[in-house]
């Protein structure tokens, strides 16, 4: 079989047939075929949403809607402002939300992050909440999310479904949040902030696709001074 061969192959219906990349490279190591190359397929930029209609669901919908269930509102606002998995937000706990003075911070991975005030409010609520009067004391465990059952968080699942009840979408919610820090800091500082591979924060960075000279620049200053 030729390379030729293999890319016509591919060409008829790429979609079910680009999964042959891993036999090809099996056959071509154990020397069953030639040297034959199969690209991986090609993966689509993740779908986002309207900035405007991002910004506006986050701050004029979803945190100041008092309608909303709280733990709703304190959960689509994490995800629409930084844009977490829903399997992270639902494994918080009420450690990860801290006070210092008069500030009220959340830690996501290993760098505090002080929240707007109006999530910053949600966030304390949620960590303030007792849990429900059927359950023995401390029985949620400190989960910030808790489930139906004592001491289990709530499922990804579960939260998901919640959300999107309320209009909240998942995807393209976390794509749009991700893609503003992203244009601001540099993927060293990005991953310790939201809990990203460093693989996951370059790629969001040249997503963003702006030029951070400026910021290093800066720092250079500063370092200097």
């Amino acid at each position: 079989m030729t390379q030729h061969e293999v890319d016509a192959w591919l060409a008829v219906n790429p979609g079910t047939r680009f999964p042959v990349r891993d036999f090809v490279v099996w056959a071509t190591r154990r020397g069953h075929a030639k040297v034959l190359d199969v690209p991986h397929w090609p993966k689509k930029d993740p779908v986002g949403m309207d900035e405007d209609f991002h910004w506006e669901l986050l701050l004029h919908q979803r945190l100041t809607d008092t309608e909303l269930p709280l733990g709703v509102r304190g959960a689509g606002g994490i995800l629409l402002l930084f844009g977490q998995h829903l399997t992270r937000i639902a494994a918080l706990t009420t450690h990860s939300v801290t006070t210092l003075g008069e500030d009220t911070l959340l830690t996501l991975d290993r760098t505090p992050i002080p929240p707007p005030s109006s999530l910053a409010r949600l966030l304390t609520d949620l960590a303030n909440m007792p849990p429900p009067t059927n359950w023995a004391a401390n029985s949620s465990q400190g989960w910030l999310f808790p489930g139906g059952r004592p001491g289990q968080q709530l499922s990804a699942t579960v939260l998901g479904r919640r959300l999107a009840s309320h209009h909240i979408p998942d995807r393209p919610a976390r794509n749009a949040a991700l893609v503003a820090p992203a244009q601001d800091l540099p993927p060293a500082v990005l991953g310790p902030m939201l809990g990203l591979h460093p693989v996951t924060a370059a790629h969001w960075r040249r997503r963003a696709a702006t030029d951070w000279t400026a910021y290093l620049e800066a720092r250079t200053s500063q370092a200097h001074s």
